[in-house]
């Protein structure tokens, strides 16, 4: 994770201003909410397996806050120390709609320069931030249309 202090972390993801790489916090929020992750797991026993549904969430603590890691890539989970084989992949809007805990953050990344720390409550809101794929796109056609009918009157 980023050297930075978590409270100065979300204050650069939610507020106003450029966030982390200077990119904007809610393309951030956004393009995070609609990404896959790998979450790490604990290898089963052999002759074992997990309950169906089942997911367990790795916790990591820093300084007294409690952290859940996340990677976007196999190779961020391996600079972690992680194996990608033993993780589960899965949206990580579906991991925030079930968010657990009002002291629990979400960590992506940790370990590497790109890492950042979310707060429970914007790992909450991820949800909000889902669009299907097409939906600019979508938006745009119809204000075409919209614009190519008022020509017409």
């Amino acid at each position: 994770m980023s050297t930075s202090a978590p409270d100065d972390q979300a204050a650069g993801q939610t507020g106003s201003g450029p966030g982390p790489g200077g990119v904007d916090p809610q393309v951030l929020l956004h393009d995070l909410a609609n990404s896959t992750a790998l979450l790490p797991q604990e290898a089963m026993p052999e002759g074992e397996e997990p309950p169906e549904g089942a997911i367990a969430l790795p916790v990591i603590e820093q300084d007294g806050t409690q952290y859940v890691p996340v990677f976007t890539s196999e190779e961020a989970l391996r600079a972690a120390g992680g194996d990608p084989s033993t993780a589960l992949e899965l949206p990580i809007a579906q991991l925030a709609a079930t968010w657990p805990g009002e002291n629990l953050w979400l960590a992506v990344n940790p370990a590497t320069p790109e890492g950042l720390a979310i707060p429970p409550e914007v790992v909450r809101a991820l949800p909000g931030f889902v669009h299907p794929a097409d939906e600019p796109e979508a938006a745009a056609e119809q204000g075409e249309a919209r614009q190519a009918g008022a020509e017409d009157t």
